[in-house]
C-alpha cells in the first residue's frame, strides 16, 4: 500500500481542485503543538495558571526559565510561542482559520474538510473564504475552555440593561474600569482571579454574586519570595536540569498522593481533614460578615479547588461586596438579585446593585465537545447525533470512536484532571495517536476506528471507577448536566 505522508495538490485546474495533507490538527493550544486555546482566548484581567510552572509544561521542553511558581496567562502564551519557534512549526500553523466540517469520504478513505479563512480588523470579521482540503488523518485538539456559556435562562432584563457586559473568555482591550461600579458573576478560578485584578485599579465598587462558594486552597509562595526566585530560580534550574527534573516528579507524586487522600469517595477522614484546612484558611482571611456565605455544603473535591492567593484578603476592601442572592434580573444601571415570584418563600427580598460593567465569570460549554464543529462518519452519520443517542460525549480512551475511522481527539471524553496538570494527559493522548496513525502513514493500513464493543466496555469502565470518586457527588463544570460527566478521568 502507498504511503499517505505527502501533502499534494489534487485536479488543479477542476472544480474540484483541492490540497490534501497527511494529517490535520484542529487547534493551536497545548495540545495542538504538542501534536504539531485557551491561553490565548481568555485574557482577563489577573489570569495566571493555578499548577506549577515546573509542571504545567512539556516533558520535552520544560519551562525552567520562569520568574514565577504559577505563571501569568501572559507568560505562559509567551512560552508556548517558545516551544513553536524551538520545533520550528510556526509554517505549521493557519491562523485565523476555523474548521466548519469534516465529512468521512468512504470510497477514497479521506477526511473532507470545509474550513473558512477569517479576515479581521480591530474585533469585527471583515471578510471569509471558504476552502475545502482534504486529509487521512484527523487529530482535534480544539479544546473545551473556549465557547462561554449561554445567557442564563432565569436572568431577565438584558435588553433594557444601559451597561457594558463582558464574557471572560472574550475579554476586549483597552477595558476602562476607573470610577465604575462593576458587577462580578463566578465563584470559580477565573472569577478568584479577576476580582482581587479589579480591585487594584480605581474601579468604584465590585460586587460578586456567586451560586456556591468554592473550597480554598493556599496557593504555594515562591521559595525565598518573589523577588529571589525571579532572579536565583531561573538561573539555577537551567544550570542544574536535574534540579528542575526532581522538582517536576516531586509536584506529580504530590498530586497523585492528593488524590487518593481526597478524591476517592470512601476516604472519609482524610478528606475531612483536608475540609478543616481549607476552612481554617478561609477564615483566617476572609471577613467575618462573608464565613457563612464562603461554607461549601458539599465535599471537598467535588467541585475544582480554587487555588486562593488574593481573592479572600481582596474580600476586605471597603468597596467590596459579596452576595450568594440569586441573580434574577437587570435593567438601567443595576442588577437585582434576590428571590423569584417562582420561589420567593425560599430567599430574601430582591435587592439592587449598581451596574456600569457587568462581567460574567460563569464558565464555558464543557460538555459539548467539539460544538459548532460538524463531524459526518460513515454513512454520513453526525457524531453529536451519535453521542446523543448514547446519553453523551464518549470515546475509547477518550481519543477515538466507532464509525469515525482516522478522526482522533486529543483531551477529548473523560480525559481531564481535576487534581493535577492537564499537560501530562496531554502528552500521553499525544504517544498514543502517534502509536495509531503510525501504519496509517506509512501505508501499511488505510484506515482505523476502535470497535463498538470496546468503546462501550471503556464507558462502562469509566462511569464505574466514577462513582467511587467525589466528582458526581455535586453537579459542577465537570458534570453540568447532573447525570453524566463527559469531562473527568477517574
Amino acid at each position: 500500500m502507498k504511503s499517505s505522508a505527502q501533502i499534494s495538490t489534487r485536479d488543479n485546474y477542476g472544480e474540484n481542485s483541492h490540497v490534501y495533507y497527511p494529517i490535520v490538527i484542529i487547534g493551536a493550544g497545548p495540545s495542538g503543538i504538542a501534536m504539531g486555546c485557551t491561553w490565548w482566548a481568555n485574557r482577563y484581567p489577573g489570569i495566571a495558571c493555578d499548577v506549577p510552572t515546573l509542571f504545567y509544561s512539556f516533558s520535552f521542553a520544560p519551562n525552567y526559565t520562569s520568574p514565577t511558581v504559577f505563571p501569568s496567562g501572559c507568560e505562559y502564551v509567551m512560552y508556548l510561542n517558545q516551544v513553536v519557534e524551538r520545533f520550528e512549526i510556526a509554517d505549521k500553523i493557519n491562523l485565523n482559520t476555523e474548521v466548519k466540517s469534516l465529512k468521512w469520504k468512504e470510497e477514497e478513505e479521506e477526511w473532507e474538510i470545509e474550513i473558512c479563512h477569517i479576515s479581521r480588523e480591530a474585533n469585527l470579521i471583515t471578510h471569509s473564504r471558504l476552502e475545502i482540503i482534504r486529509a487521512k488523518v484527523v487529530i482535534s485538539g480544539a479544546g473545551i475552555l473556549t465557547n462561554p456559556n449561554h445567557w442564563p435562562e432565569t436572568v431577565s432584563g438584558r435588553n433594557t440593561f444601559s451597561g457594558e457586559i463582558l464574557h471572560s473568555a472574550r475579554w476586549p482591550r483597552n477595558v476602562n474600569l476607573e470610577e465604575k461600579d462593576v458587577v462580578l458573576v463566578g465563584a470559580g478560578c477565573t472569577a478568584a482571579q479577576i476580582a482581587p485584578a479589579i480591585l487594584q485599579t480605581k474601579v468604584k465598587s465590585l460586587t460578586q454574586i456567586i451560586r456556591n462558594p468554592p473550597w480554598f486552597v493556599p496557593r504555594t509562595k515562591e521559595p525565598g519570595g518573589k523577588e529571589a526566585y525571579a532572579k536565583f530560580a531561573p538561573m539555577i534550574y537551567g544550570s542544574v536540569p536535574i534540579l528542575g527534573f526532581l522538582v517536576r516528579f516531586i509536584v506529580c507524586c504530590m498530586s497523585e498522593l492528593l488524590w487518593y487522600a481526597t478524591f476517592k469517595r470512601n476516604n472519609l477522614k482524610l478528606r475531612k481533614i483536608s475540609e478543616k484546612s481549607s476552612l481554617d484558611h478561609m477564615r483566617k482571611l476572609a471577613p467575618q460578615k462573608y464565613h457563612s456565605m464562603l461554607t461549601p455544603q458539599y465535599s471537598l473535591g467535588c467541585k475544582r479547588r480554587v487555588f486562593d492567593n488574593d481573592w479572600l484578603q481582596s474580600m476586605s476592601d471597603p468597596r467590596y461586596t459579596l452576595t450568594t442572592q440569586p441573580w434574577i434580573g437587570m435593567g438601567g444601571n443595576e442588577v437585582t438579585v434576590g428571590s423569584s415570584e417562582s420561589n420567593s418563600s425560599l430567599a430574601a427580598l430582591p435587592s439592587q446593585y449598581p451596574a456600569d460593567i457587568l462581567i460574567l465569570a460563569t464558565g464555558f460549554k464543557v460538555s459539548q465537545f467539539l460544538h459548532p464543529l460538524s463531524v459526518m462518519g460513515c454513512q454520513g452519520v453526525s457524531l453529536q447525533h451519535v453521542w446523543k443517542e448514547r446519553g453523551g460525549p464518549q470515546a475509547y480512551m477518550g481519543t477515538g470512536i466507532d464509525q469515525f475511522p482516522n478522526f482522533f481527539m486529543i483531551m477529548g471524553p473523560n480525559t481531564f484532571v481535576g487534581h493535577t496538570s492537564v499537560i501530562m494527559s496531554i502528552e500521553n493522548n499525544v504517544q498514543y495517536i502517534l502509536k495509531m496513525i503510525a501504519p496509517i502513514l506509512q501505508g501499511d493500513i488505510s484506515c482505523l476506528e476502535p470497535k463498538p464493543e470496546a468503546v462501550e466496555k471503556w464507558v462502562q469502565d469509566i462511569r464505574r471507577d466514577m462513582r467511587e470518586t467525589v466528582f458526581d457527588a455535586c453537579q459542577s463544570w465537570y458534570n453540568d448536566s447532573g447525570t453524566w460527566n463527559s469531562v473527568i478521568y477517574p
